[in-house]
């Protein structure tokens, strides 16, 4: 009986041993499953390097021939590559839609999307925008604001596209473009200037012109991806 008892109780040990390996393979595949898309950066799972962030940050800037409002001061600089550098894994598994009619002007900032392996389509219009959207999924929608390539006079193309997306994909578009004020937006009634502002903020997650606080911006909208 003896000799049973302990064979039950070295059984039972053996299967908790086990059971610990098989859960440790598993949190294992996890772990390099998340630290995957860092791979295709070249650079191991510990992730990037300030330097390596701050290099393709620089040259983002420097190909962009100010066509940035302000200059980006050293804090704000520190701010965003600091960013850049721990949320590289983010950035890679992301999947952004860019609309404007002049991607030639976003190419700089694009191309520094890219260097961390976020997968980014464009479109020059809002229908070719809405026919990616059908056709897959994005986690980020970027817009400029007025479009007179698509028809003349349309210089609320990306607020149009910012409503549909919201109503149709439940997403706020990102604006990047001059800080747009609808104020400013001629031949409209006190009405439906209301209509326009109070559409802006439900729609429009943020808009800007500035490198750092775009980067910030769909940072802040992959993040809140990853927790919804």
């Amino acid at each position: 009986m003896s000799n049973a008892a302990d064979l039950l109780r070295a059984i039972a040990a053996f299967s908790w041993v086990a059971l610990a390996f098989v859960a440790f393979l598993a949190l294992l595949r996890v772990i390099r499953s998340q630290d995957a898309p860092l791979a295709k950066l070249g650079i191991g799972p510990g992730g990037v390097t300030l330097e390596w962030a701050e290099a393709k940050f620089d040259a983002a800037v420097s190909k962009s021939r100010g066509q940035t409002q302000r200059a980006i001061g050293n804090v704000a600089k520190r701010s965003v590559i600091e960013r850049l550098r721990t949320h590289a894994g983010l950035l890679a598994r992301a999947r952004i839609l860019w609309v404007d009619d002049h991607p030639e002007n976003n190419a700089a900032l694009i191309d520094l999307l890219r260097e961390f392996k976020a997968s980014i389509d464009t479109s020059r219009s809002n229908k070719e925008a809405f026919e990616l959207l059908r056709k897959g999924q994005y986690d980020v929608v970027i817009s400029d604001v007025g479009r007179d390539d698509e028809e003349p006079g349309s210089g609320l193309k990306g607020i149009e596209l910012a409503r549909e997306v919201f109503e149709t994909w439940g997403h706020r578009v990102l604006l990047f473009t001059a800080q747009f004020d609808p104020a400013t937006v001629p031949n409209l009634s006190d009405k439906e200037l209301l209509e326009l502002v109070k559409g802006v903020e439900r729609t429009v997650f943020g808009r800007t012109n500035r490198y750092d606080e775009a980067l910030h911006l769909v940072l802040d909208l992959l993040e809140r991806g990853k927790t919804a």
